[in-house]
């Protein structure tokens, strides 16, 4: 399954089906502790 990617100091992956029940992102880059 691909997503589509975001950002440079952080990156946003989206993911999941158009039409399906579910939908998810991965925030990466963040440093630990950090509140989102």
């Amino acid at each position: 399954m691909s997503g589509n990617s975001i950002g440079k100091l952080f990156t946003v992956t989206s993911f999941g089906e158009s039409h399906g029940v579910a939908i998810g992102c991965i925030v990466d880059g963040c440093p630990p502790g950090m509140e989102l």
